[in-house]
């Protein structure tokens, strides 16, 4: 029997209703079913999709993607640092670098007092950073590159007023290393500094950094640095690392910000997982109403499927009928679905749904065309698993014992 005729038969059975039965109910269900878990899947897709982008960008933008150190101890001489950086950025995908210093160091505003983590870095490094956008800096402003900048946190902390008219005075207390501290001496060394603004990033930046110029801290340091940060592409990151090592094999420790930051996205990415996993379950007992579905339209349609034998449908034939009325329900459920969950989310990226709590800003998302065909795959082969196995259960041998209907 052609492929038509049979698409036809299924087609029939499937959209002729004449009245409401439980057969028809139990079929809409298995759609609706289907319709809701498809959906689900989709806008929660692009729901983890928008927060792995939020946590990657709310990262790269102060850590950048490549960072070089020393493999021996906290410091290198400068002079390596600079054979570092010229290497680097000879490097396809390199886009800007600077060489930076780190400390732990203590800062007094009056007589607050707060730890702090210093990042003595090169007037590349705002660019890299962009600290100068209106998203970064949210107070003050940086007329010159050797501008010192503060987390909003920290300043918090520290009781500074806003820097919008003025800097603010703030005292350093930067530590002494390789220094013989003899008794009543401070092991710091203390200077003022003139700070022009504060920047938010995340919570760890806002609330631990003081961001200043390289050149301000080289004489505590015996011309010594901690190493070199370079900013690439995400395409490009893990090949600029392997370039690195490579070269400097056995000098140099290389981190890309996701290694940096693994956990976080480890755990974004586990959670999309297991809430995947979930839905697709969930999606696996929605297509316990397709098997009731067919099952219950191979009672009511007895009478039919005895004509169809008539007109000389094989056995084979009645199975495929079956088969592609279940495939058919499928198709309805799975495209209504992810068509529904496709507009929500691309209505949500346009115009905002869902806000996040205790933030104006709305609940990131991001859609991709390349998750959501996989999603269609797997959806129309686990229901047309299920369509295939319920009804070749069905259209079994007929036994010789039975008394049901004769088939040829």
């Amino acid at each position: 029997m052609k492929i038509k005729t049979l698409f036809f038969i299924a087609y029939r059975w499937l959209v002729t209703r004449q009245r409401l039965t439980a057969v028809s109910i139990i079929s809409w269900i298995a759609i609706l079913g289907m319709v809701v878990s498809s959906a689900a899947i989709v806008i929660l897709l692009s729901a983890f999709n928008g927060i792995e982008k939020m946590i990657e960008n709310l990262y790269s933008s102060f850590d950048q993607e490549v960072v070089l150190r020393s493999v021996t101890g906290r410091k290198m001489e400068r002079s390596k640092a600079k054979a570092y950086q010229l290497f680097g950025k000879g490097l396809n995908g390199v886009q800007n670098s600077s060489i930076f210093c780190q400390e732990r160091v203590i800062l007094r505003n009056k007589k607050k007092w707060s730890n702090a983590e210093l990042w003595a870095v090169e007037p590349s490094f705002l660019d890299m950073a962009e600290i100068n956008s209106p998203q970064h800096l949210i107070n003050g402003k940086l007329g010159i590159p050797s501008a010192t900048v503060i987390g909003v946190g920290l300043a918090n902390r520290l009781m500074m007023q806003s820097m919008n008219d003025e800097q603010q005075l703030l005292i350093l207390y930067y530590p002494k290393h390789n220094k013989k501290i003899r008794f009543n001496q401070t092991p710091f060394y203390q200077r003022s500094l003139r700070v022009s603004g504060a920047i938010d990033f995340n919570k760890e930046v806002n609330d631990n950094v003081l961001l200043m110029p390289l050149s301000e801290v080289d004489t505590y340091n015996n011309n010594k640095v901690t190493g070199v940060l370079f900013s690439t592409t995400n395409a490009t990151r893990k090949r600029v690392k392997e370039e690195l090592l490579k070269r400097f094999r056995g000098e140099v420790r290389v981190t890309t910000n996701l290694e940096k930051n693994a956990l976080i996205f480890k755990t974004s990415r586990s959670e999309k997982i297991v809430v995947l996993i979930i839905l697709f379950f969930v999606f696996v007992l929605s297509l316990f109403n397709l098997t009731a579905s067919i099952t219950m339209m191979y009672i009511e349609k007895t009478s039919s499927i005895t004509s169809l034998f008539s007109i000389g449908l094989g056995r084979p034939d009645i199975r495929n009928v079956y088969f592609l009325l279940g495939s058919k329900i499928v198709f309805i459920g799975v495209s209504w679905g992810v068509l529904l969950g496709s507009i929500l989310v691309e209505t949500h990226q346009l115009y905002g749904i869902i806000r996040l709590p205790g933030s104006p800003n709305f609940f990131p998302s991001h859609f991709s065309w390349i998750q959501t065909l996989g999603v269609i795959s797997v959806l129309m082969f686990l229901g047309i698993i299920v369509a295939y196995l319920t009804s070749t259960a069905l259209i079994k041998p007929k036994k010789k014992e039975t008394n049901d209907l004769i088939f040829p």
